[in-house]
Parts: C-alpha cells; structure tokens; sequence
C-alpha cells in the first residue's frame, strides 16, 4: 500500500514479524507489539517447555489489558489463553492499540513469535 503527502511518496510495509518471548523460562508480559495499520496478527507459540499457560491480550492507550480472543489453527477452538505449546493462533487485532502474550507460568522455555498482515 502506498500514500503519498506533498509529493513524498511513503511505502506502508503489508506484512512484518514481530518477537513477543524469546527462549522466556520465567512469568513476564513480553515486549508489546503497536498494532498502527496491521489487520490480522498469525503467532506460533513453541518452546521446550513441559508446562506453560499464556494469556492474550490487547492493551490500550492507557496501559489497560483486556483479554483477547484467537482463533487456534489446530482445531479452530476460541480462547483467551493457551496451555499448550506448538501451535499457531489467528488474531484479528484491527482497531487494537498494542498487543501482548502474557507468559503466566512455564516449566522450560517458551517462544512467541508473530506475523502481522495489513
């Protein structure tokens, strides 16, 4: 997609990846991702991890998180959270500010890593 502004020609990337735990062993919210022109959000949660449980959210301007509804690949179940590991999950994050992937707990390491579409 392109805009252009008093002859400057701007190009909006349509697609970009984006690291929200990295290797994680520990409880901790993750970095947040600013959803700006981004529609719908795919995430693969991995990891070596024997245990964990994830929460979603969307965070807005004022740092309030609610929880967030996915859509699990798999068996194309809706939920807020996740237990398991080795799946991927569909977001539709239009008209959300941030979004993040709380690791609650974990028993090993937990990777979250996403892709953002516009």
């Amino acid at each position: 997609m392109t805009e252009t502004a008093e002859n400057v020609v701007i190009t909006i990337p349509d697609k970009t990846s984006f690291t929200f735990h990295e290797a994680t062993t520990v409880p901790s919210e993750g970095e947040e991702f600013v959803v700006g022109h981004f529609r719908t959000l795919t995430v693969k949660i991995s990891g070596s991890s024997t245990s964990r449980e994830i929460n979603f959210y969307a965070v807005d301007d004022n740092g309030e998180k609610t929880a967030l509804c996915g859509v699990n690949r798999t068996d194309f179940q809706l939920s807020t959270s996740t237990l398991s590991t080795n799946e991927y999950w569909d977001f539709d994050i239009s008209g959300l500010f941030r979004i993040c992937f709380e690791v609650v707990s974990t028993n090993g390491e937990v990777t979250i890593k996403g892709t953002a579409v516009s």
